[in-house]
């Protein structure tokens, strides 16, 4: 609750004890050939170096998208019911770290207190949301009406290992509802969070492993976007969850159309823009808010 003041004082010790992090790429074995490259990461909003990233080579994408691949059958043979325990273990973590995590935030990806705290209880949605589903929709077959002396069942499972690239503006949210979304219906996940924004994605990383998810199930690489594109196009590629510009998202239906076998699926909400609209009837104390509000919230 923001309006207390013993909490505005606890969130700022934090941030005035914040120290600088590291984040590197979490994948299931020591990869061969050369690392990527090593970076500082610099805070949006005074330019203060927040971190530092190892990235991914991404010659190593097609090695990393197997070994997800290698994962998948036992993730997905482990059933609705037993996935949703995990998520639901991941969202107790993401609410006992939330001051942890509103730091962060701001740090890096420099966003306001108000929508640190939605962010994260959003993200606690979609574990919530989703572990539901996964145990209500991937347990035992169903049977479907059908004649005499016929049997129909429906039996939901996964498809094999989903690619999920996240945007720089809800590094936390949007990242975690693309992974738990593909985790609960029984897919391994390669997450590609963005560039912007590795030490957020590495921190929630670290809670969903605590929280139980096999580390070869769920990998976390990190890069800009030419280890997106090499991840796409690794041949097991079964899925693709993608948030983003328009632009990427052509890039992407086109490449996994060019696949030999079953078509990947895509998944993709793409970019826009806010539009405002005043007329001379505005009061103008409302509309400086309103464009403050726009300006510096998401």
């Amino acid at each position: 609750d923001l309006t207390q003041m013993t909490v505005q004082n606890r969130l700022a010790e934090l941030d005035a004890k914040y120290k600088p992090r590291k984040a590197a790429s979490l994948v299931a074995r020591k990869l061969k050939g050369q690392p990527g490259v090593t970076r500082q990461i610099y805070s949006p909003t005074d330019a203060a170096i927040v971190g530092a990233v190892s990235e991914l080579n991404p010659k190593r994408a097609e090695e990393v998208v197997a070994i997800g691949q290698a994962a998948f059958p036992q993730w997905n043979k482990l059933g609705g019911s037993k996935r949703a325990v995990h998520l639901n273990k991941f969202a107790d973590l993401l609410e006992a770290e939330m001051e942890d995590f509103i730091t962060l935030l701001s740090k890096e990806a420099g966003k306001c207190l108000g929508d640190n705290v939605a962010e994260i209880r959003e993200a606690v949605d979609f574990c919530r949301f989703y572990a539901a589903q996964a145990a209500r929709e991937f347990g035992a077959p169903d049977t479907l009406p059908g004649p005499a002396g016929e049997v129909n069942t429906l039996t939901l499972s996964g498809r094999g290992t989903f690619i999920c690239i996240s945007p720089w503006n809800f590094p936390l949210a949007i990242f975690i509802g693309q992974v738990v979304a593909a985790l609960a219906a029984g897919n391994s996940v390669v997450a590609k969070p963005a560039e912007q924004t590795p030490l957020v994605a590495h921190r929630a990383a670290e809670l969903l492993y605590k929280a139980g998810v096999p580390k070869d199930v769920f990998q976390l690489t990190l890069g800009a976007g030419e280890l997106g594109a090499a991840l796409v196009s690794a041949p097991a590629v079964a899925g693709v969850c993608f948030t983003g510009s328009t632009e990427v998202a052509k890039k992407i239906n086109m490449t996994l159309a060019a696949k030999d076998g079953p078509i990947p699926m895509l998944i993709a909400e793409t970019g826009g823009l806010n539009g405002m609209f005043v007329d001379t009837t505005a009061l103008k104390e409302q509309i400086m808010d309103d464009v403050t509000d726009s300006a510096f919230n998401a």
